[in-house]
């Protein structure tokens, strides 16, 4: 039997195996939220310590998993004492909230040369605009605190609850865009200009580079373009870290511990979203390993008896949700044939069972 056609017959928590982090991606309100925190409840149940992770800043992760409140943003929160039921020897669950600006801070405090470096880059005014507002940077620095939860020796399993697709691409091509806009060739010429605090470079490219710092200075103002030039000192202490960091955080992304489930719901549109968003995954060499298809019309059901009250409106309700069962199964049966690199399915009905919350997400996990 071939890989592709045996996925439909492997369980994702089979496939899930030795990995260190599961990815959850997709377009936008299909469920990765949820799926997310029921495959972290089921690997804690079954003896792995997870850490669930999210750089949403609304609650809606921590909604799904019953945190009432977080401690430092950045760290983990131990919740295992919620999930309630029997949770396996040596199973825990944490969850966290991934803080970039956090982050930062912390990387430069340890990467800088001096603790006096590291001070006189935090209070700089446009550090403090990059760290929290510059495209790529929150991603960036949320991918970093993701390996450094992925380097402890007291988590065994990472889920990660991703963006909607297109801001997902942004988070996975962060650490490549990162490096390329802190090591672009304006930002070059300025480092090569300032040698650093008080000092300035006196080659033809130096000289250059100061007539026409000077003529900014005009524009700006000496105040604004000091503190340009203090970042660029900034970023030649930082930048031999930064770009090492950026190569290793993107290197562990491809990493055969890494995987990454893709979640749609089985209506015409979003399956055309998401099969481009497989595409696009697979031109950055991120392959995904599951497919979990949520919301679906399953089981098929049976007519109703022909005495039954409203026996007429039933049947018509029946044939409609099979007719929906129908749809949905050929378009499952199109991605469990013809998506190469597939090791296994999931489908979740619409309705899940359940009467609270985490015997919800127990019963999605079984499903899958």
């Amino acid at each position: 039997m071939s890989k592709r056609r045996d996925a439909g017959a492997r369980t994702l928590f089979a496939s899930i195996g030795k990995r260190r982090v599961i990815v959850f991606v997709g377009a936008g309100g299909v469920g990765k939220t949820t799926l997310s925190a029921a495959v972290a409840v089921r690997a804690a149940r079954e003896g792995r310590r997870v850490a669930c992770l999210t750089i949403d800043p609304a609650r809606r992760l921590a909604d799904s998993l019953g945190v009432a409140s977080c401690g430092a943003r950045g760290e983990l929160t131990e919740i295992t004492g919620t999930l309630g039921g029997a949770v396996a020897e040596g199973g825990s669950l944490a969850f966290g909230m991934l803080d970039p600006k956090e982050t930062f801070d912390r990387f430069v405090v340890e990467r800088a040369s001096s603790p006096e470096r590291a001070q006189r880059i935090l209070e700089n005014r446009l550090y403090r605009y990059i760290s929290s507002s510059l495209s790529g940077m929150h991603e960036y620095m949320a991918l970093e605190k993701l390996c450094e939860i992925r380097g402890r020796g007291d988590v065994d399993l990472i889920v990660l609850d991703t963006p909607p697709t297109a801001n997902a691409i942004d988070f996975f091509t962060a650490p490549r865009r990162m490096k390329d806009a802190l090591d672009g060739p304006l930002v070059r010429v300025m480092r090569r200009a300032y040698a650093g605090p008080g000092r300035l470079g006196f080659d033809l490219v130096g000289r250059w580079a100061r007539a026409v710092l000077r003529a900014i200075s005009k524009v700006t103002g000496a105040e604004l373009l000091d503190e340009m030039m203090g970042f660029v000192d900034a970023l030649s202490d930082l930048f031999g870290s930064f770009s090492e960091r950026a190569d290793a955080i993107e290197k562990a992304l491809h990493g055969d511990d890494v995987a990454f489930c893709l979640v749609t719901t089985p209506d015409k549109a979003t399956m055309r979203e998401t099969r481009e968003f497989r595409q696009r995954l697979s031109t950055l060499g991120l392959g995904v390993f599951a497919a979990v298809f949520n919301r679906c019309h399953v089981p098929r059901v049976p007519a109703p008896p022909a005495d039954a009250p409203g026996a007429e409106l039933l049947a018509a309700l029946n044939a409609e949700w099979n007719a929906a069962f129908d749809r949905e199964a050929e378009r499952i049966a199109e991605v469990r044939d013809g998506w190469d690199g597939l090791e296994a399915m999931g489908i979740v009905p619409l309705v899940p069972e359940g009467a609270t919350r985490v015997a919800a997400l127990d019963a999605i996990a079984a499903r899958l």
